[in-house]
């Protein structure tokens, strides 16, 4: 089993896998303009297996690379923006709602904080000494993300009807604020924070790590204390509707502009192909949209004007890319599957088999399924509605919470699931 850093992918530290090179581009808040995923799009095409991989963090993922294309992929990446400091080509990671600044019910737009952040951070030597897996995130309180466990993350709040943000590290409440015009600061120092004292008492450089170690965690938030203000709960005021990673917004939503929406597609399994990330690309530069890659491995498309829906609708639809969440694979993840080593099962094959079985029916809010070729469970972040791991003898299926098998064939887990889905959608109606 792979573990370590050292197999975290980036542009410049490709990672074998059992189908070739694997990259890993970072695409900081998801911001990501028509240009930079043409450019993703022909890599994809002519250097690497023909596919666009969004993560669960809004980063993109080209998988089957071979050492022999590696240096051009490299040179298009730079070329297009994405490379913008080698020394932090793995720990740009940062995270926002993908409806930043056109969501009605946020309280303030962290768009230009995390393009802020990203240049901070990328001009900042002692940063790129970050764990490749260490996460920040930013999130203006509106209704379509709610994220505290990366291992800093500032969450909008009012306080005497101001905007602010409250600080959680490695997902637990730190009791203290920042003015939103301090946050990039309150960032920057908060991650140097993190890395002095890992050093200081030898741990990973990850936010839980150190809030495991009672010593740690006092000597953090004795150092944040410094740079920040006490949190009073009882001043909060936060948006009520807030939706969960996994409740995946498909379909068409107003934004806070009159005669705009936003336009969000099902992408399955996080998947795009070559052709269809040009045609997400195209729509962007004809109809002047944004596009930001969502934390649910999915893609939103921005400010569209709502008389140009019907014909974006159709061009999706007959790409393959629904709008009405019932193609079977609303809230389903599955990792690499035979793409990797340590892979016991073809899960992309048995979670396409999955979503035939839902397709056409209804899936309400909460409903997530996750398949895992081993017990990394690489691609969950969080818990799942139902869980298959595969083993040397099936998978092991959890189903809300509880194992119910632990060497089942696939046809079965499949069958099982499906008929889960049947009773949480016979309890909705």
């Amino acid at each position: 089993m792979r573990v370590g850093d050292s197999f975290c992918p980036g542009i410049l530290h490709a990672v074998p896998a059992k189908d070739g090179l694997l990259l890993r581009i970072r695409i900081p808040g998801g911001l990501i303009d028509a240009s930079q995923l043409r450019a993703i799009a022909r890599i994809a095409e002519t250097l690497s297996d023909r596919q666009v991989e969004i993560t669960s963090r809004a980063n993109v993922q080209l998988r089957g690379m071979q050492q022999k294309d590696l240096n051009h992929a490299v040179e298009g990446l730079e070329s297009a923006g994405m490379l913008p400091s080698r020394a932090h080509d793995r720990v740009r990671n940062i995270i926002a709602s993908p409806f930043a600044g056109i969501d009605g019910d946020e309280l303030l737009d962290t768009s230009p904080l995390v393009r802020e952040l990203d240049a901070r951070l990328s001009a900042d030597p002692m940063l790129a000494e970050l764990h490749p897996k260490f996460s920040m995130s930013l999130d203006g309180g509106g209704k379509w993300y709610s994220r505290e466990l990366d291992d800093l993350a500032l969450r909008a709040v009012t306080s005497g009807g101001e905007p602010h943000f409250h600080l959680a590290v490695g997902g637990l409440p730190a009791g203290l604020s920042v003015a939103s015009d301090q946050a990039i600061d309150c960032m920057i120092e908060a991650a140097k924070l993190c890395l002095q004292i890992s050093k200081q008492f030898e741990l990973p450089v990850r936010a839980k790590r150190i809030a495991a170690v009672p010593e740690a965690w006092e000597r953090m938030l004795e150092g944040l204390s410094a740079f920040m203000q006490p949190y009073v709960p009882e001043k909060q005021v936060i948006a009520e509707q807030v939706i969960a990673e996994q409740d995946w917004p498909i379909g068409v939503h107003a934004t806070r502009q009159a005669g705009v929406v936003s336009v969000v597609p099902s992408i399955p399994l996080g998947r795009l192909n070559a052709q269809q990330a040009q045609l997400l690309a195209a729509i962007a530069n004809e109809c002047g949209a944004s596009l930001r890659l969502a934390p649910w491995r999915g893609i939103v498309l921005g400010a569209i004007a709502s008389k140009d829906v019907s014909n974006i609708s159709r061009q999706l639809e007959d790409a393959g890319l629904s709008l009405d969440g019932r193609d079977g694979y609303r809230g389903l993840s599955a990792c690499a599957g035979l793409g990797c080593d340590a892979s016991f099962a073809d899960v992309r094959a048995d979670a396409m088999l999955l979503a035939q079985n839902l397709a056409g029916r209804e899936t309400g809010p909460g409903w997530s399924v996750n398949i895992s070729g081993c017990e990394k469970q690489c691609a969950m972040r969080n818990g799942a509605t139902a869980e298959l791991i595969a083993n040397e003898s099936g998978y092991s299926l959890k189903l809300r919470g509880t194992t119910v098998a632990l060497h089942c064939d696939a046809k079965n887990a499949i069958e099982a699931v499906a008929a889960c889905h049947a009773q949480l959608e016979a309890t909705t109606h």
